[in-house]
């Protein structure tokens, strides 16, 4: 019988641990990472992009479930995470399970409203001036990514999201800038990243680069702003201020480069180059190198 009495007491304090590990920092949890980035404007007048988050939460079970509450809320100039760079919002241990969506709230301004919201999201141009950032109208201040997100028990689920400025970014007819956010959402461990090196160019016009998927290019996209911007079908982009540019963040697969003459408004005046069928792996940089003097459209 004293045997018996002591296997209990070990089972109920073998129990007592399990549940108490369980509750403890780390525990049976699994790590959330979530990074942002940025494919950057077209206008070479704009100085950052300011966009505050108030909160980020993921849909489980018909609720929306807080990953973290900030304490202040979080505002990023994505300008500054462009060409592969990023920045973490989320680095911490969350209980395991899946989630249909993500939801990242935002501060922004009010129509029609003496509310002031601060900090407030906003662009700022190259002489000082700003401009608040609005969503479009009757729109919640949110941005809702419909991907499922599984967070395992001891593993790690990391995240970047890509927000692309210049298909986010317009101007209604009120004068006002509309943020109307078009994000990627990409698992960061299988993605892998293109680097080229211009080796030599007599062009003086802005060229700006862009990557499509292959053979998804129309050229017809260079002239067609339906979708609020030319090549909207392009996953990124960046202008050439460097002889090195990168794009991050690309699932593996073959892709297309299209290099286009902008003015300095950001507007499309001609493609110039494109080269074709370039290879990205997980966890790979692809390094090419591109002659604008010596390539074609092709």
């Amino acid at each position: 019988m004293k045997k018996l009495k002591i296997s209990r007491v070990w089972l109920v304090l073998m129990l007592v641990i399990y549940a108490f590990s369980c509750g403890e920092e780390g525990g049976l949890k699994g790590t959330l990472k979530i990074a942002i980035t940025d494919a950057p404007i077209d206008a070479d007048d704009v100085k950052a992009v300011n966009v505050v988050i108030a909160n980020l939460e993921g849909y489980q079970n018909g609720k929306w479930k807080p990953f973290r509450y900030f304490e202040q809320p979080t505002g990023v100039n994505l300008l500054a995470y462009t060409g592969g760079k990023s920045v973490l919002l989320i680095d911490q241990y969350t209980n395991p399970g899946q989630y249909s969506s993500l939801r990242l709230s935002l501060n922004v301004a009010h129509r029609n409203n003496s509310l002031l919201v601060n900090p407030q999201s906003n662009i700022v141009f190259n002489d000082g001036s700003s401009a608040p950032l609005y969503m479009p109208e009757g729109e919640n201040s949110e941005i809702i990514i419909e991907q499922f997100v599984d967070v395992v028990s001891r593993g790690l689920t990391d995240i970047t999201l890509d927000v692309d400025l210049r298909k986010s970014i317009r101007i209604n007819e009120q004068g006002e800038y509309v943020i109307n956010p078009v994000v990627r959402f990409i698992e960061t461990a299988k993605s892998g990243n293109i680097k080229v090196s211009i080796v030599k160019t007599s062009m003086q016009e802005r060229v700006v680069a862009y990557v499509y998927q292959r053979n998804t290019f129309n050229s017809n996209e260079l002239i067609d702003i339906s979708k609020g911007a030319p090549l909207y079908n392009a996953i990124t982009s960046t202008a050439l201020n460097s002889t090195q540019i990168n794009f991050g963040f690309l699932e593996s697969g073959s892709y297309d480069l299209i290099f286009v003459k902008h003015s300095l408004n950001g507007n499309v005046s001609e493609m110039i180059v494109r080269t074709n069928d370039i290879k990205v792996e997980a966890g790979v940089e692809t390094n090419i190198e591109i002659n604008l003097d010596q390539l074609g459209p092709s």
